[in-house]
């Protein structure tokens, strides 16, 4: 970087320094600032007076959408700890921020071995750390979880990579500082390992909140659970309880999530009685169409259980329940009548009840009316609102079924009544559903849903009612999905379809290297024929969008340049074998259109990929090409493009030069009717005699000649300089390179 602006952030732990004058910020203690550079916005940090600075192009992160400038600088230092460029910090960091940093580095995916083993050499004061969905760590790594004081740890689905089982003796031994044993009050340890020596948990004094979603661990557990006095939120769902008795001393309880699990024995009725001071209960079951719960299992069910405790004792209530999550559950398996009166009486027997979720149940897609006269969410998909209102609740969640549920139902609102949606809804809609599409990038079911939505947000006109940072997220969501899922065809053309928009592929701040590098890889894996024009369609409208150097790492690679000549081989020879006329005919040529005008970028000023065009035959095809579009100038134009950038190479240059047909061709496109110009105003006669004299100057440099006098070097250069004087003064600028 060179000479920093007057515009920066200086950030230091004890008091904060201004040392600029215009487009300054202060925030929790925080001074930022921004600048203008090169048109783009950049936020700078300076940490402690070290010389720590950097410049984060605000585009670039905005991703992560960070609510304020603090937040903004977190991310910066996030950026620079995984690039390994943070040096030693003379004073702690607050822990807010220190929390801030962590988060930041999560979101960009850098919480892994190395960002783990770096922040810990830092020695941040850090409270809160969240390794969920950062995969496996060995215990080396794992130690260093030692050196933080935390009152918050996740470490769901990131055990021991060198360990079969999870053994929480050996993890706390290992891996938790004295001071987190006593002052850790939020764990969450779900997963799908076994656990071991789980007994050892009831060290963890302070813990108010525990998750042991996912982990095949029985009844048992929860006899050494209730020797957590200040336990007030326990998580056990998708695990292997089947009674929850030993839950009865736990009054203090004020959360119990039981998603997924088959209670089979035990006196329910009683426990749920007990359990006095709750306020969210969730009680809903993994299936998506109550009527497709096909399990034979003898389970209690447990809305019924709760209506029962409320028939058996008229007084029997939950005074302080807030939430209940009813989702997937039968609600008695006798009609839509039924199951609202059980909601009913939950809703008037339980004073405090304001959040009641159908979701999946005969209730969802039913309008009910709410008994009581209080504010009541009822989470289900019966209007619009209701189906995005459902999509916010689940989306953040690891109810997958659920979220592709509500995906569903958004989707069938926007194709059936699009036009009924506000803006405000629109934007909503969008913001839920790349958030959903972020969170469960690994669900395919999701990916689906969700990417069908985005195409109707996004579909022809309807893009322009979106914010541009809206736009972009959309974007890369769906490139996210094409990465993921290269072999789903269906769901690459959901993403293809929505990308494939001339007003997105306009816009600013859309990642153009990405998007051409997707379409690429989805081009070569996929062989259908709407993808392959989707993709070559976006390659060939964003390739002249990027970056010089861009364009060269994506033309470097020779695979996409042998598949681009492969295409021009195949839709030449489909528009020769379908007589030039027809839908496959329009197809063909639709197809070598967009893969000439990626060509055209992709070989420009890139003699390796020039080398690779030519070694696959790409000279003789595009001379193929000429000669049976002798009458469509613009693919001509476009072929001459192609040749006056393999001109540039000698070798190349040569081998065209020695084949006198080919000397002939290019001679033939000088000339043309110069007088006309089309509905745009282009003269496509000119543009093709440009490029065609282009390739035949790159020739007339060759200090060989290899032809005679009917072709020869005066003869070539003469029809050149008499097409050149004939070319009119064009009325619209001739663009002739990106």
């Amino acid at each position: 970087m060179g000479q920093i602006s007057p515009l920066t952030c200086i950030i230091t732990p004890c008091c904060w320094l201004r040392v600029c004058d215009e487009d300054s910020y202060e925030e929790n203690g925080l001074l930022a600032s921004k600048w203008k550079s090169c048109g783009s916005d950049y936020i700078c940090v300076l940490i402690g007076g070290r010389g720590l600075v950097g410049q984060m192009p605000v585009d670039a992160y905005a991703e992560c959408s960070p609510k304020s400038l603090l937040e903004a600088s977190a991310l910066r230092i996030a950026c620079l700890i995984g690039d390994d460029r943070v040096p030693p910090i003379g004073s702690p960091l607050p822990a807010h921020f220190g929390n801030l940093i962590v988060d930041a580095m999560r979101q960009l995916n850098l919480l892994d071995e190395k960002g783990l083993k770096r922040l810990a050499d830092l020695r941040m004061n850090i409270t809160k750390i969240d390794l969920a969905q950062c995969g496996h760590f060995p215990y080396v790594v794992l130690s260093r979880l030692a050196q933080f004081d935390l009152e918050s740890l996740s470490i769901s689905d990131a055990g021991p990579s060198d360990s079969s089982t999870f053994d929480i003796g050996e993890f706390i031994r290992e891996c938790v500082s004295d001071a987190t044993l006593k002052c850790l009050r939020y764990l969450n340890i779900g997963g799908h390992d076994k656990m071991t020596n789980f007994s050892r948990i009831a060290q963890f004094s302070a813990l108010e909140s525990l998750s042991l979603s996912g982990r095949p661990v029985c009844q048992s557990a929860l006899k050494v659970v209730r020797d957590l006095p200040n336990l007030k939120l326990l998580d056990i769902s998708n695990t292997l309880v089947a009674d929850i008795s030993a839950l009865n001393e736990l009054t203090n309880l004020e959360a119990l999530l039981m998603h997924n699990l088959r209670i089979r024995s035990g006196c329910v009725t009683e426990t749920l009685r007990s359990l006095v001071n709750l306020r969210v209960l969730d009680i809903s079951k993994e299936v998506t169409d109550y009527g497709t719960d096909s399990s034979q299992e003898a389970c209690v069910d447990l809305p019924l259980a709760m209506v029962q405790v409320m028939r058996d004792d008229p007084r029997a209530s939950w005074q302080h329940l807030k939430s209940i999550d009813l989702a997937g559950n039968s609600l008695a398996n006798m009609g839509v009548d039924r199951a609202a009166d059980i909601v009913s009486l939950l809703l008037q027997r339980n004073p405090r009840l304001e959040r009641v979720s159908v979701l999946a149940t005969p209730l969802d897609g039913h309008s009910y009316v709410v008994p009581v006269e209080r504010d009541v969410r009822i989470i289900n998909c019966a209007t619009r609102t209701q189906a995005v209102m459902a999509l916010s609740d689940y989306w953040n969640t690891d109810r997958d079924a659920f979220t592709a549920h509500a995906l569903h139902c958004v989707y069938y609102m926007l194709q059936s009544g699009y036009d009924d949606f506000s803006d405000n809804e629109v934007a909503e809609c969008a913001a839920v559903v790349c958030a959903a599409l972020r969170k469960h990038l690994h669900n395919l079911g999701v990916q689906m849903a969700g990417s069908a939505c985005l195409y109707h947000l996004c579909k022809l006109k309807r893009i322009s009612r979106l914010s541009i940072s809206a736009v972009r997220k959309c974007v890369d969501r769906c490139l996210d999905a094409a990465e993921t899922y290269p072999e789903t065809t269906q769901l690459q053309k959901n993403v293809w379809l929505t990308i494939c928009n001339d007003y997105l592929l306009q816009l600013s701040g859309i990642n153009f290297y990405r998007t051409c590098k997707v379409a690429l890889e989805s081009m070569l894996i996929n062989s259908d024929a709407g993808v392959s024009r989707m993709t070559i369609a976006i390659v060939s409208i964003v390739a002249p969008k990027m970056r010089s150097q861009d364009a060269r790492v994506l033309a470097s690679d020779v695979r996409y340049v042998k598949h681009l000549v492969h295409l021009m081989e195949q839709n030449l020879s489909h528009f020769r074998n379908s007589n030039s006329n027809g839908v496959r005919a329009e197809n063909s040529l639709y197809t070598l259109k967009f893969t000439l005008s990626a060509l055209w970028n992709l070989t420009d000023d890139c003699p390796a990929t020039c080398v690779v065009f030519a070694h696959e035959n790409g000279i003789g095809v595009s001379f193929d090409i000429l000669r049976l579009f002798e009458n469509h100038n613009n693919i001509q134009t476009k072929v001459l493009g192609i040749l006056n950038n393999v001109a540039e190479v000698y070798e190349q240059k040569l081998l065209m030069l020695r084949n006198s047909q080919y000397l002939e061709a290019l001679c033939e496109c000088l000339d043309g009717d110069f007088t006309r110009a089309d509905a745009t105003g282009r003269n496509r006669a000119v543009e093709r005699s440009y490029f065609a004299a282009g390739v035949l100057a790159n020739m007339l440099l060759c200090e060989q000649w290899p032809h005679g006098a009917r072709l020869s070097r005066e003869d070539v250069n003469e029809r050149m300089v008499k097409s050149i004087r004939q070319w009119p003064m064009l009325a619209v600028p001739m663009v002739s390179y990106r």
